[in-house]
């Protein structure tokens, strides 16, 4: 249960939402801060130059780090859907970003995501890593991905908001059509 009831009133943006979460739902107190959130989250999903697979291990990654079972449950269903296995879920679960399930380019950005999480930095060689990998743009893309998910992480920790039904009912904000 919540530790702050929701609003009463959802804000207005919430209703370009196929169905309103609660995260959004709970962030609606403050509405001027809800349609921005929304916009960034959709931009992240479905305007990023990461692949859907990619970004799903990344937002894992944060769920991970960050504790948050929201995350998680949304989530998780999405990553299966752009081909992310159960053994890379599971990795990501136990933090092993270098495991033998990801590829140098995954190792990266989970290693990244994690440092980011547990650090709000990169050290020079994640830094190297990522951008062996990935263009400039893609690592911001990344960057920035993992702080969005971070905040979210921090509104849905902090006050208990409760989990919705899991995340592939939104497949179709997602992007992407990678495997």
């Amino acid at each position: 249960m919540a530790r702050i009831p929701y609003p009463e009133r959802d804000a207005d943006a919430v209703a370009r939402l196929p169905v309103p979460l609660n995260a959004f739902r709970m962030l609606s107190h403050a509405p001027p801060l809800t349609g921005p959130a929304i916009d960034l989250g959709m931009a992240v999903l479905g305007e990023s130059t990461l692949s859907a697979r990619l970004r799903e291990l990344v937002i894992l990654a944060v769920a991970a780090g960050t504790e948050c079972e929201y995350e998680a449950v949304q989530h998780g269903p999405v990553a299966l859907h752009f081909g992310v296995t159960p053994e890379q879920l599971a990795a990501i679960a136990e933090r092993r970003p270098d495991g033998p399930e990801f590829d140098a380019a995954e190792s990266a950005a989970l290693g990244a995501a994690f440092e980011l999480v547990s650090r709000h930095t990169l050290t020079e060689e994640t830094l190297t890593a990522l951008r062996a990998a990935f263009t400039d743009r893609q690592v911001v893309e990344l960057v920035t991905t993992v702080g969005y998910y971070v905040m979210l992480a921090g509104l849905m920790n902090g006050l208990a908001v409760d989990i919705d039904p899991s995340g592939e009912r939104f497949l179709g904000l997602s992007g992407g059509e990678d495997g």
